[in-house]
């Protein structure tokens, strides 16, 4: 799927999928003050622009959400949107499930005080 598929699968789905929030996204770079809870709000209902992945380090296959916090900064949460196989329960055929994942997220933060 390209670009256009996967803007209105992410989308679509967002609200009820499962959403998955990388370590690397909140844990990382502490200076950038994301919360788990923050990353999957966003994800979930944040207005926002999502856009190819151009960086020359992408992950491959990944799309840029660009969105703004409740201070309006602007934030960059790197996204997959991925299927995963579930293996069906008493020998059931697996089923498959669409998830999405954020990656990595980035803000500028203003640590300066007072």
């Amino acid at each position: 799927m390209g670009l256009t598929e996967n803007r209105r699968l992410f989308f679509r789905i967002r609200g009820k999928c499962r959403i998955l929030i990388s370590s690397h996204a909140f844990k990382d770079h502490p200076e950038r003050n994301f919360t788990k809870q923050e990353l999957v709000n966003f994800v979930k209902r944040g207005a926002g622009s999502f856009q190819k992945n151009d960086s020359a380090m992408a992950i491959s296959g990944s799309y840029q959400f660009l969105v703004r916090d409740d201070e309006e900064r602007p934030c960059k949460l790197v996204i997959l949107i991925e299927e995963e196989i579930i293996e069906g329960s008493k020998g059931g055929p697996p089923n498959k499930e669409t998830i999405i994942k954020a990656c990595s997220a980035y803000r500028e933060v203003n640590n300066e005080s007072n």
